[in-house]
């Protein structure tokens, strides 16, 4: 099963960086059908044998999805993780760390400051978000699940980032952040599928995710989904640009103040950035686009020198990434933040209804 994983994070980074070989690209179809056989096998054995799946000493929400890359699974862990806080209900977020320097088991504790190479951007990313959060790093999350354990209050949850794959794990509840495209997708790598459509029987909340200009279609998704699986809750989440936030002391801004900056971007879905930049007025003065996770180098900017003292505006992934270099001053550094939002109001006391049970 473990190759298995291997097989789909390759896979997912060639697609999300549009690399995959074109005599890969060519037998796409075929190799979708080998890797749907691939996923149904490992995920009956998971079925079959719940010996698998280790439990954990505290309770699990998973965040996950059935797409690769860009379906809005790090806001909704936020999202999810600022609700447990405000229940007074302790977090830990468990995550692979993907691109870190090295697969070590880590656990970082509430406050403390570790670089992302380290630990992943996107648990930096969490962790930055809610500062009083526990991380528990590495490929094997029942293990990080494991050591936080006995240093965790009695009253937390674990909450699973990018888990809806990571069977090796019992969970309470899973929820699976939607791309609005998942009708028409396709499995991986003739699409970006990383399961069919029907693995959302084992879920139990959904949340169809896209921007508010496209609501009658969400909506109408939404009923389609419900009308398919009677026993899973669906909602549709509008994802919004939030405020543009100064990289060195925070400060924020509903408009960034640098005049024609330089727009950085390494995300899976660019084109959602740089929209909102567009929609915000803002003129930039270079684009540049790198591939999602992207470990930036200063060579990087070589050619935009003269332009960088305009500053920089980037996505929040990307300064956690961006911070830990030299490339420009970070007072001239601005990042947007992505707020989540759900279309119904009814829909959001429901979900925190369902997160309640787990929590009770």
């Amino acid at each position: 099963m473990k190759s298995m994983d291997n097989i789909t994070v390759l896979l997912e980074s060639a697609i999300a960086e549009n690399r995959l070989p074109v005599t890969l690209a060519a037998v796409s179809g075929p190799l979708s059908a080998f890797y749907g056989a691939g996923t149904a096998f490992r995920n009956a054995l998971y079925d079959r044998f719940p010996a698998l799946s280790h439990a954990a000493l505290r309770p699990v929400i998973s965040i996950g999805g059935i797409r690769a890359g860009g379906t809005g699974k790090t806001p909704v862990a936020a999202m999810i993780g600022a609700y447990l806080a405000s229940k007074e209900i302790g977090v830990a977020y468990l995550s692979r760390g993907y691109r870190r320097e090295d697969s070590a088991c880590r656990i970082v504790a509430p406050g403390e400051s570790v670089p992302w190479r380290a630990i992943g951007d996107e648990p930096a990313l969490l962790h930055s978000r809610l500062p009083q959060s526990w991380l528990g790093i590495g490929p094997d999350r029942s293990k990080a699940a494991a050591r936080l354990a006995p240093l965790l209050p009695p009253r937390s949850v674990f909450v699973l980032d990018d888990g809806f794959q990571h069977r090796a794990l019992r969970r309470d509840l899973d929820i699976v952040c939607l791309h609005e495209s998942f009708s028409t997708d396709r499995l991986i790598p003739a699409g970006f599928l990383r399961e069919p459509l029907s693995s959302l029987s084992r879920a139990g909340i959904a949340l169809i995710i896209g921007p508010p200009e496209h609501a009658e279609a969400l909506m109408h998704r939404k009923s389609l989904l419900a009308a398919r699986f009677p026993g899973l809750f669906v909602a549709v989440m509008y994802q919004e640009p939030g405020c543009w936030v100064n990289a060195r002391d925070g400060r924020r801004s509903t408009v960034p103040p640098p005049k024609n900056p330089v727009l950085v971007c390494g995300i899976a879905r660019p084109g959602r950035f740089t929209d909102m930049v567009r929609k915000a007025g803002i003129v930039p003065s270079a684009t540049l686009i790198f591939g999602d996770h992207h470990p930036y180098e200063p060579d990087n900017f070589r050619n935009y020198r003269e332009v960088l003292p305009n500053g920089i505006i980037t996505t929040e992934k990307d300064a956690v990434r961006l911070q830990s270099m030299d490339v420009v001053q970070l007072e001239k550094m601005w990042y947007l933040t992505i707020e989540m939002r759900f279309a119904d109001s009814a829909d959001e006391i429901e979900c925190n209804s369902l997160i309640d049970r787990v929590i009770r």
